[in-house]
């Protein structure tokens, strides 16, 4: 209302509006349309439930809630799929904009387009896995929560009611392929009264608005996860009172929970690397500014440093996480004993990855190393061979540089032993020498020439391996040139990487 006519309203002897009325806060207003998505699905539970039967909602479904190796494997293998593709789509300049918020209205709707074609390719290839095993593992929980991520709730509830049109189309295609197609009967049975589809937009919907109370966490890994698991529970609640038999929907539910936690986990670690490369190129940036300022070099080194290091923190290779993936999926259907501990070892590197400090106790070190060398042992078998020789076990609980001998490690691995088709073997050095910790690790691969290696590296401006330009950064850093890593290789016999921490006053005899 203009001053015009509130002057007409005091004439004609109206009460003028109050002045002093505040609409909602934003995050109020959010927090209804999210409690009245949830009341809607339930309140469409109970109508579908109705319905259908007369019965009231019964607990007897939970009782068929179980963990198969059977449906973790063909759930993780139904999974990869949208994974792979959204690690190629984490490549593409878009998605560099989206996660860092960068974007504008063009982009949203390049990334509604592309979520949505992403989402078509997963369910074709869940049908053409079903039209094999005859089994169907996963919910198509995955597309629809990173799409509510990642575009908020336009492009969250885009990809809900896709996924929701496209998995009852699988259910009628799968298992009534001999029937004419029916229009009417398969939106009413497959879409409008299948509650774990509706479900999906729900999730859609609810998720892409929760992301605008939480924007400081939006990438957050436990954060993300909490909200995963929760979402997926409230979609199964409303599963329990909409249908007399969920009883096939819950025997599946632990399988997703766990596989759609890691895969989430996976897909944040994309966004968390984007990030932290994105943040490593701002600092750069920053680094020739103050150059220009004259600011300290040291201090400039020193944030391009640790913005390395946040990215190595948040670094699970992906392809490390998808060979590691297909091992223990192999190890569930031949020896799930093997495939649980692999599991496990998996659970503490991500762990690790997420959780360490700047420093941390060499045990510690070790035991991560111990980890990734079990996952990796498990995909080479006997082509890896490893041998630890410890000399300072007296200095266990000394503090060391995080993630100071694991790419070291993993260097020797993938480039080391990987690529030799008979493997080899790894020698883990721990020794203590004068005032100085010494961590060496050799390898007797396929090594290579380290003065083409020179050359290639200068051409390009950057050495080999992230992970080891880290360390030896990170080592000058906090010790001086002197303590710099060291590398000598022989193509054909192995490589061998060497470095040294000084030991305190308190440590030295």
């Amino acid at each position: 209302m203009n001053l015009a006519n509130l002057s007409a309203l005091d004439e004609e002897g109206a009460d003028p509006p109050a002045l002093n009325e505040q609409p909602l806060p934003a995050w109020m207003r959010t927090t209804l349309v999210i409690l009245a998505a949830t009341a809607l699905l339930f309140l469409w539970a109970g109508y579908v439930r109705s319905a259908i039967t007369d019965q009231p909602p019964s607990l007897d479904s939970l009782a068929a809630m179980d963990f198969d190796p059977y449906w973790f494997g063909l759930a993780a293998q139904e999974v990869a799929v949208p994974l792979v593709l959204l690690f190629l789509f984490s490549r593409t300049p878009l998605f560099h904009r989206t996660v860092t918020g960068a974007t504008g209205r063009r982009d949203r709707l390049l990334l509604a387009l592309a979520l949505l074609g992403i989402t078509l390719l997963y369910f074709l290839s869940q049908y053409g896995l079903i039209t094999v095993t005859r089994d169907q593992a996963t919910l198509g929980v995955l597309m629809v929560f990173v799409a509510a991520l990642l575009g908020g709730w336009p492009v969250g509830l885009s990809v809900g009611v896709l996924s929701a049109v496209a998995m009852g189309l699988v259910d009628y295609l799968s298992w009534m392929p001999d029937e004419p197609f029916d229009l009417r009967n398969f939106l009413e049975w497959q879409v409008l009264n299948n509650m774990p589809a509706m479900g999906l937009i729900w999730l859609g919907l609810s998720v892409g608005f929760v992301i605008r109370l939480i924007p400081r966490r939006r990438f957050h890994p436990w954060t993300v996860v909490g909200l995963g698991v929760l979402a997926q529970l409230i979609v199964a609640l409303a599963v329990l009172l909409g249908w007399e038999d969920s009883s096939d929907y819950f025997s599946l539910l632990p399988t997703n929970l766990v596989v759609s936690t890691l895969a989430i986990l996976a897909f944040v670690l994309m966004v968390r690397n984007v990030q932290d490369e994105a943040a490593r190129r701002q600092v750069e940036a920053t680094q020739l500014e103050l150059a220009r300022t004259s600011l300290a070099l040291t201090q400039t080194k020193l944030a391009l440093t640790q913005a390395e290091l946040r990215a190595l923190h948040a670094q699970i290779n992906p392809h490390f996480f998808f060979n590691t993936l297909n091992t223990i999926r192999y190890f569930v259907r031949t020896d799930p004993s093997t495939a649980r501990e692999l599991l496990t070892r998996l659970s503490e590197i991500f762990q690790r990855t997420l959780s360490a400090g700047e420093f941390v106790p060499l045990q510690e070190e070790i035991n991560h190393v111990e980890a990734y060398l079990a996952l990796e042992k498990a995909r080479l078998d006997d082509r890896l061979q490893v041998i630890w020789t410890n000399l300072a076990k007296d200095l266990l609980d000394h503090p060391v540089p995080t993630l100071i001998l694991q790419p070291l490690v993993e260097n020797a691995v993938i480039h080391g032993i990987s690529p030799k088709p008979e493997g080899g073997t790894v020698h883990i050095v721990i020794n203590r020498v004068g005032n100085e910790l010494l961590l060496q690790v050799d390898d007797d691969g396929v090594g290579f020439d380290p003065g083409a290696v020179d050359e290639a590296s200068a051409a390009a401006d950057e050495r080999p391996s992230i992970g080891l330009r880290n360390v030896d950064e990170r080592l000058r850093m906090l010790y001086g040139d002197a303590y710099r890593l060291t590398m000598e290789s022989t193509p054909g016999q192995g490589t061998r990487v060497i470095l040294r921490i000084p030991l305190p006053p308190q440590s030295r005899e």
